[in-house]
Order: C-alpha cells, then structure tokens, then sequence
C-alpha cells in the first residue's frame, strides 16, 4: 500500500468514526441514509482489501478506480443531506435580541 493510499484510507477510518458515533448515528433516522452510511462502510472495507492486496495489475486498478467512484458517490449523498440539514438552520443567524 503506498503511503497516499494508507492516508487514505486513515482518512475513510476517520469518516467511519464520526458517522458512528451516537450523536450522529442517532439522527440518522431516514432509512435511505442509513443504508447509504452502511455502504459506504462496506466500501471503506472493500478499499482496505483491495489496497492490501493489490499487485498493481490493470484488473486490480480498475476494482479499486471503481470502489473510489462508488465511496465518491457515497460522500456526496452523505454530504447533501448534512448540507440540507444545515440549510435548515440558516434561520439562526437572523435571530437577533429583543431592544
């Protein structure tokens, strides 16, 4: 494993922390997004194999090119909805004290 791909993935494990923790998991009630988090660990643990294994042949390039694509797609899902959810409280920055 390289060292980018070993930064990598130390990043990925990072991800995986915090969306497991119980301050997020608990909010976490759509199903849809919950599937989505449980991918993208699958994902995370498909990198790490592929990575550990890889012998840098076409076939083994492409499997990892293609978990990237599929762990990129899940960061952006995860990504619009924490952005939607702080789209929602926009409205905390026009509250102001009563004069």
């Amino acid at each position: 494993m390289t060292t980018n791909s070993h930064l990598f993935l130390d990043t990925l494990e990072q991800m995986r922390e915090l969306l497991s923790s119980p301050d997020i998991e608990s909010r976490a009630n759509d199903v849809f997004l919950t599937q989505t988090i449980e991918e993208f660990y699958a994902l995370i643990d498909e990198y790490a194999l592929a990575q550990n294994f890889s012998i840098d042949t076409t076939e083994d390039s492409e499997q990892i090119q293609d978990i990237l694509g599929q762990l990129g797609s899940k960061i952006d899902v995860i990504n619009k909805h924490v952005n939607t959810n702080l789209d929602k409280l926009n409205f905390v920055s026009k509250i102001t004290p009563k004069k």
